[in-house]
Parts: C-alpha cells; sequence; structure tokens
C-alpha cells in the first residue's frame, strides 16, 4: 500500500482537508475525499486493475495517486469546487474509467499549469576551495504538493573552460535536497551552477565563486 496525502487547501477563507489514499492490491482504487468542517463535500476513486493485469510497479501507482491528488487540490484552487453544496458521502463518485480516460484527464490537468517550483532555502558563500552546501525544495507552484525525484546537479564552470560536475542527487518525497560539495581551488574567474530538472521543466541558479 502506498503513502497517501493529507493536505489543507484554502480556497477564499473556506479550508478544504483534502485525503488520497490508495486502498491496496486487495482493492486497488486510489480515493480522494475532500472535507469542509469535518464533513464529506466529495469522494473520487479511481480504480487501477487495468495497472495492475498489465503488472505495473509500486512506482507507477505512486505516481497515479499523486497526480490524482494533485488534479482534486488544482480544482479546489480553481475554485471549482466552490459552488457545490455538500453532499453525503458516496455522491458523486467518478468510478468504472478506463485507464485511457485517467490519462487523458491528467493530462488536460497538466496543461492547466502546474509548473514546477523551486526554492533555494539555504546556501553557503561560494569560496574557492571550500566546502559549500545548497538547501533547496522542489514543489507544484499550484497544488504545492512535494516533487519526489527531481534530478539536482551542481557544477564548476570557469573562463578557462572547465566544466566539473560537484554533486548529483535528487529530491526526496518532501521535495528536498541537501547539496554538500567541495568548491575545488580556482585561479580565474569563477561560477557556482545549481540546475534542478523535473520532467520536462529546468531551474538554473548561478553564483560567483569567491576568493
Amino acid at each position: 500500500m502506498i503513502t497517501g496525502y493529507n493536505q489543507d487547501v484554502v480556497y477564499k477563507g473556506k479550508v478544504y482537508h483534502v485525503q488520497t489514499e490508495d486502498r491496496g492490491e486487495g482493492n486497488p482504487i486510489i480515493e480522494t475525499l475532500i472535507y469542509v468542517g469535518g464533513e464529506i463535500l466529495s469522494s473520487y476513486k479511481t480504480s487501477y486493475k487495468e495497472l495492475l493485469e498489465k503488472g505495473c510497479s509500486e512506482a507507477d501507482i505512486a505516481a497515479l495517486l499523486e497526480k490524482q491528488h494533485r488534479k482534486i487540490v488544482v480544482d479546489i484552487k480553481l475554485g471549482k469546487h466552490a459552488k457545490e453544496p455538500e453532499k453525503p458521502f458516496g455522491e458523486g463518485i467518478v468510478s468504472n474509467k478506463s485507464l485511457d480516460e485517467v490519462i487523458l484527464e491528467y493530462l488536460t490537468n497538466e496543461q492547466e499549469g502546474e509548473k514546477m517550483k523551486v526554492s533555494i532555502l539555504d546556501q553557503s558563500p561560494m569560496v574557492s576551495g571550500a566546502k559549500s552546501f545548497f538547501k533547496v525544495r522542489a514543489n507544484y507552484d499550484i497544488s504545492e504538493v512535494p516533487i519526489d525525484g527531481a534530478d539536482v546537479s551542481i557544477k564548476l564552470v570557469t573562463v578557462e573552460g572547465l566544466n566539473k560536475e560537484l554533486f548529483s542527487g535528487k529530491t526526496n518525497h518532501e521535495g528536498l535536497c541537501n547539496a554538500v560539495f567541495n568548491i575545488p581551488p580556482t585561479n580565474g574567474s569563477a561560477a557556482v551552477v545549481l540546475t534542478v530538472m523535473h520532467e520536462k521543466e529546468t531551474f538554473e541558479s548561478k553564483v560567483l565563486v569567491t576568493r
């Protein structure tokens, strides 16, 4: 069973609590519940039985869970649940969708503007011959869901043409990466380049090296 998400989302002063869980291979359903004031506003279910029959991995199910959660959060932030009356449990359930329908819905959601957002939470001075670090966080800009597995790399570039990798890693399940690296001694002008990549998106930050 995959670890799910619990997130409070605020829209025009109203707090919506979004809970997305995997019911497990015995009941292969990803379920998202939206609570307002402790009562269920809506419930959404997606079966991944077809994925299991095709031999999917745990990572595939985790990706499906993340995308469903993000879609609901984005819908709330776009006001798509603001005018809905509170419904009893089970009403309005999305079910019996084919895998193609689920994928199409998620692709449509991706086009609504969910982009990667990278924040540099902390960093040391970039000094020639010294140990340095970056602490970065990657998340989606609308849903604010952390991005797990974004590629983080740090390189040293110099005017002499040196292009040396100092660090390579990935963000964790909280979207965080603590990159610690050593800057080799430099003679001329140099810069440390931080790059974060996820799917087709790239974030880059450059910091001059001092001596």
